[in-house]
């Protein structure tokens, strides 16, 4: 796998900490939001629309950080940081997106508007 410049980056080992909590806060909020002003807004429907896009802003987050630490050499000064940076990027990454999935879940399982 060629290493493009965007895995060099400085900000490639933090992309999935950074997507991360960005996708969470902003799924989280919605759905708040949907449920707080209509509760209807909170059904199957639209939690799988804003489900899907934070799943998939957390996927691209960690790929980014974990391919941010294959190609370098590691004889490189900050080689062994930036592994541990991306490392705990990726490891926040699964862990926010455990929560995204339990929220969705939530949201095809339990319905929105009480009876």
């Amino acid at each position: 796998m060629a290493v493009s410049r965007l895995h060099r980056s400085r900000l490639a080992p933090w992309a999935g900490l950074i997507a991360s909590m960005v996708a969470e806060i902003v799924h989280h909020q919605l759905l708040s939001d949907m449920l707080r002003y209509d509760c209807r807004l909170g059904g199957l429907h639209n939690g799988l629309l804003v489900g899907i896009p934070a799943m998939a802003l957390i996927v691209l987050g960690g790929w980014l950080s974990w391919a941010s630490t294959s190609g370098g050499d590691p004889s490189m000064p900050h080689h062994q940081t930036r592994r541990f940076i991306a490392q705990v990027s990726v490891m926040m990454a699964v862990l926010l997106a455990i929560g995204i999935v339990w929220q969705t879940a939530a949201t095809l399982l339990v319905p929105a508007c009480a009876p």
